[in-house]
């Protein structure tokens, strides 16, 4: 097995980090080898606030992944989140140069270069730059201009940026823990490669990943990604309204949110009780699960009540008719995609990788969501690198032929 066949994600996230190891196949399907969580120490809302917890959280999240695969890996692609986050829409216009009007590689990279221009300030650093589309003299809708005629090029484009000390910080942890960083990919993007398929993308969606400290939103349209935000809430603050509200120990009300919890009444709720420990752990005392309902419904309701004002100050809200996909590890809550549906309009599912190998059981699940989402972007990479050097080797193998029979004709 070769280096070059192994894929690996590293999700960092408040709550968790998680390592998915994968090996490359042909037709580049990917087979899950290994996979590896822990803790996530020294990290709050997505942002690294303890460098030696997070290297680490990190290192035994990579060791555990690396114990089931049985191989040692060098290098991942690694998410990033956190409300330091920003993105913004940008538009760049070039003139076609050159004797031929023929679009070429050059001119798509400057019309790029020209969106980007002005937009990234010296606080921030690019993690991406994402082609919505092209538009070559006024005919909008393209998604790859390469060969076309044209006198004048437009692209649109959706810039994601972080703050310079986060992700520098982010980098310092991964390294700390001995692994290179092929490629750091914004969490809700990875997510998205996962559990949304090329038809929603097209259609419309808005795509809400809620994780431990933070809950990010993407919304794509016509394929494209249009809109994305981070927000600094997730499940941590439901489990300190538990924790408040039922006079318990934080990790008393995590476990009870995951046992017990739910963001909507059902029939049992009003009758079962459940035994509370107190935050001494001395004493004990019996509440109703309608009573964890009341708790609970009231602060995810405000979670997508500030989805709802990203949602409207995006300009998408009509251009989402695929609805909510809710994914990230909070999304399991019982109830919470009734709670999406009614305060903001909107079908809602949850949403899952789809993954099809032997450990499907174990990985179809919204806690992995960004990690599986990662060894799609890694694939593509590599695919690419398989593709341009086997282009490289065809190229090569013609040259030496050209020149051959350009001998040839020479001598005789």
């Amino acid at each position: 097995m070769g280096t070059d066949e192994i894929v690996v994600g590293l999700d960092i996230g408040s709550g968790k980090v998680c390592t998915v190891i994968g090996e490359l196949g042909e037709n580049d399907q990917i087979e899950i080898i290994g996979i590896g969580t822990s803790p996530s120490l020294g990290t709050r809302k997505g942002i690294i606030i303890d460098l030696e917890q997070a290297i680490q959280s990190v290192k035994e999240s990579i060791e555990s992944a690396e114990r089931m695969a049985g191989i040692r890996i060098n290098s991942a692609f690694v998410s990033i989140a956190g409300s330091h986050i920003s993105s913004v829409n940008s538009k760049g216009v070039i003139a076609i140069s050159g004797e031929s009007p023929e679009i070429a590689e050059n001119d798509i990279e400057k019309v790029i270069e020209a969106a980007k221009a002005g937009i990234v300030s010296s606080e921030k650093e690019l993690i991406h730059t994402l082609s919505r589309e092209f538009i070559v003299d006024g005919q909008s809708g393209i998604s790859d201009p390469l060969g076309m005629s044209g006198a004048r090029l437009e692209c649109k484009v959706h810039i994601v940026t972080g703050s310079i000390t986060a992700v520098q910080n982010l980098i310092k942890c991964v390294e700390g823990a001995g692994v290179d960083i092929e490629e750091v990919i914004f969490g809700t993007l990875a997510s998205s490669n996962a559990i949304l398929s090329n038809a929603e993308k097209d259609l419309g969606i808005l795509l809400i990943d809620i994780g431990a400290g933070t809950t990010e939103i993407a919304i794509f349209v016509e394929g494209g990604l249009a809109y994305s935000a981070v927000l600094p809430v997730g499940g941590i603050q439901i489990t300190n309204d538990l924790a408040v509200g039922l006079r318990t120990s934080i990790e008393e009300a995590e476990k009870i949110k995951i046992s017990s919890g739910s963001a909507v009444e059902n029939n049992a709720s009003h009758e079962e009780s459940i035994e509370i420990s107190s935050i001494d752990g001395k004493d004990k005392h019996n509440v109703s699960k309608k009573y964890l309902v009341e708790i609970i419904e009231p602060r995810v309701s405000e979670i997508f009540d500030l989805v709802g004002t990203e949602v409207r100050k995006s300009g998408c809200y009509n251009m989402i008719p695929g609805g909510i996909v809710i994914t990230g590890g909070s999304s399991l809550l019982p109830g919470i995609s009734e709670v999406a549906e009614k305060v903001l309009n909107l079908p809602s599912r949850l949403g899952s990788p789809h993954y099809e190998g032997e450990l499907a059981d174990m990985i179809n699940d919204p806690f992995y969501s960004e990690a599986i989402g990662l060894l799609s972007f890694a694939t593509e990479k590599y695919s690419i690198g398989r593709s341009f050097q086997s282009t490289k080797r065809k190229t090569k193998v013609t040259n030496i032929f050209t020149k051959i029979i350009s001998w040839l004709k020479d001598f005789f």
